[in-house]
């Protein structure tokens, strides 16, 4: 092995976290690479007239018990044996159920939980509805002056960033603000709730991954850090570096934590470099810091501070509004989403859901109904959906909007119900095009080339949890809604190239 081949091979110990804890691909691909939606002649999903009120039905058919025992016999002699797995295969032009195995089980779905989230937003929601974030004044501007607060107001916008606001700050210019007196105000206190998702893991939250639901948010709350010897490079002065790495001694081995509760990172290890993404504490702040640097560019004097306001700051309702932006619409944000298994829109999709509906959705334990918070409520708009709708049983549990929670269970029929009635819907263009191609682009850019274009798929992966559910589209011409679900993978490897053989199986 020549020296460059043992420097890749060296392991980050340190590092580890990012890939094994993420809910993310390894193949995650950036924005640009996502290719563009299948053709319907490429894929269609078939119209279908699935009674979901009536249980479905196991096929007894030849080919059906040859195809489970195909399954069953890869999944028994592989080394994931021992771990436990959730399969079903539905047949969408007549409903038989052509495969099962542990079918009605309890298990952690991993970030295959944003099919349930679209789902359901795309339903309650449209695929038309937008995101808004707007500007607030607490006083009238006078020959240009604002003698007062500035609050940018973020309503939940998960694609807000730097080009959104240039839009308003433009809005600004043209009204004529040119000088502000009082502070710039982040302002998140539209959802009410915690930020961090119920049943998340601490050593999550320092990646970007585990990224904070503020109702505002900017730049997907995360930032990077590189550092080389004796220099380091955050992203953002927001984020403050201390330690140091030492140049490459007998084993290459570096290490990265940022604080729980602030954006101190310290770095150790020996390391000729390390590079890592990180997530931003309290990026409301951060968003004020970021348009007061901005408006001051463009010509727009401010004499206060960036400072933040939450749920728990005092209200301040005398403010009027002065300039406002729109998201992206819902479909085009679920697209992103799924594709990319982005675990910080699943979370602002959560809260949006309990912002909106969760009067109607009341919680298992009545006494928390007026102290709950938006991401409870969400998770409780949930599952309600699902169960009158004939989706899921009450029996399943739903914590976080994405997956990364260990606190989720949900049975594998739950999610092929799901893709059933998603696939009889009215948004089921926008939900089919949201799903990762297999061979082609998304978190499945990598994976399943074999089958190109005959699976389309939401990938799910956290520590000792591998899962891909979506359509299967076999050479019969026959499509099928398929879940497959692994938990309590100890190996050393994980089990998503067992995952892509029973895909296979499916297609072929």
């Amino acid at each position: 092995m020549n020296k460059n081949a043992k420097k890749q091979n060296l392991v980050l110990i340190f590092l580890y976290l990012i890939f094994v804890s993420a809910c993310f691909s390894p193949d995650k691909p950036t924005q640009s690479e996502i290719a563009s939606p299948i053709s319907e002649e490429n894929f269609e999903v078939p119209d279908t007239n699935i009674n979901l009120a009536q249980p479905l039905a196991s096929s007894n058919a030849p080919k059906d018990v040859a195809l489970c025992e195909k399954i069953n016999q890869t999944i028994e002699r592989s080394e994931f044996a021992n771990a436990r797995w959730g399969v079903i295969a539905i047949n969408l032009k007549d409903g038989r159920v052509a495969c099962e195995r542990e079918a009605r089980k309890l298990f952690n779905p991993a970030s295959i939980q944003k099919l349930l989230t679209s789902i359901v937003a795309l339903d309650k929601l449209g695929a038309d509805f937008h995101f808004q974030t707007k500007v607030l004044l607490n006083k009238a501007i006078e020959n240009g002056i604002l003698d007062g607060d500035l609050t940018v107001y973020g309503q939940g916008a998960p694609d807000f960033n730097e080009e959104s606001l240039e839009k308003l700050i433009e809005q600004l210019r043209i009204k004529g603000l040119k000088k502000i007196k009082g502070n710039i105000i982040g302002d998140e206190s539209f959802f009410k709730g915690d930020n961090l998702g119920d049943g998340w893991t601490w050593n999550d939250v320092q990646w970007y991954y585990g990224a904070e639901a503020s109702a505002l948010s900017i730049n997907q709350n995360q930032g990077s850090v590189n550092v080389q010897i004796g220099k380091a490079r955050p992203s953002t002065d927001y984020v403050q570096i201390s330690g140091a790495i030492k140049p490459i001694a007998d084993i290459e081995a570096a290490g990265l934590k940022r604080g729980l509760a602030d954006n101190q990172v310290y770095v150790w290890g020996n390391a000729n470099e390390l590079n890592a993404r990180i997530s931003i504490n309290n990026p409301a702040l951060w968003a004020a810091k970021i348009f007061k640097e901005a408006l001051e560019k463009k010509g727009i004097s401010v004499e206060g501070e960036a400072k933040s306001a939450d749920w728990k700051s005092e209200n301040n309702s005398n403010t009027v509004e002065f300039a406002r932006i729109e998201s992206q619409s819902l479909g085009e944000i679920v697209r992103r989403m799924n594709k990319d298994s982005v675990n910080l829109y699943a979370e602002l999709i959560l809260r949006t859901l309990g912002k909106e509906f969760g009067e109607s959705a009341p919680n298992e334990n009545p006494r928390m109904q007026a102290l709950r918070g938006d991401d409870s409520a969400g998770a409780s708009v949930v599952k309600k959906w699902l169960t009158e709708n004939n989706v899921a049983t009450d029996e399943i549990k739903i914590h976080d909007g994405s997956g990364l929670s260990r606190l989720n269970f949900v049975t594998p029929e739950a999610f092929g119900r799901a893709l059933i009635y998603a696939s009889q819907s009215k948004f089921a263009d926008a939900f089919k095009d949201s799903l990762p191609i297999a061979g082609t682009d998304g978190t499945l850019r990598g994976r399943l080339g074999n089958i190109r274009g005959k699976v389309l798929a939401k990938t799910g992966s956290i520590t000792y949890v591998n899962a891909l559910a979506g359509y299967a589209k076999n050479s019969g011409d026959e499509t099928f809604a398929f879940v497959i679900i692994c938990n309590n993978e100890t190996r050393k490897a994980d089990s998503s190239n067992l995952i892509d053989s029973i895909a296979t199986i499916l297609v072929e």
